[in-house]
């Protein structure tokens, strides 16, 4: 029993080393970096959590868009209102939604 649980260790130790890779580091402005942790993250957070509340506020008007054709009023409600500004708050390289 020992043996199997030390081979699952190390398959599991050897099948997920692989996965991180050392990337470049680029040299970024520190006054870049500054104002992206300190303004663009949190402004992208509250407008998700904005958008998120406003999206399931209108959710009934957006079922009664839903019915005729082509049946994705929420597919569109949900990728402008929620995963727009939430792309902005994972962008590591520009916060391009507020710039």
């Amino acid at each position: 029993m020992k043996k199997r649980i030390r081979f699952f260790i190390l398959l599991s130790v050897v099948l997920t080393g692989p996965v991180a890779q050392a990337q470049p580091v680029e040299a970024s402005d520190p006054g870049f970096v500054l104002l992206d942790v300190l303004l663009y993250r949190p402004l992208g957070l509250a407008a998700t959590a904005v958008g998120t509340a406003v999206f399931i506020g209108i959710s009934p008007l957006t079922a009664l868009a839903s019915i005729p054709k082509p049946h994705d009023a929420f597919i569109k409600t949900g990728n402008i209102l929620v995963l727009a500004p939430a792309e902005c708050v994972n962008d590591i390289e520009t916060p391009s939604c507020f710039i």
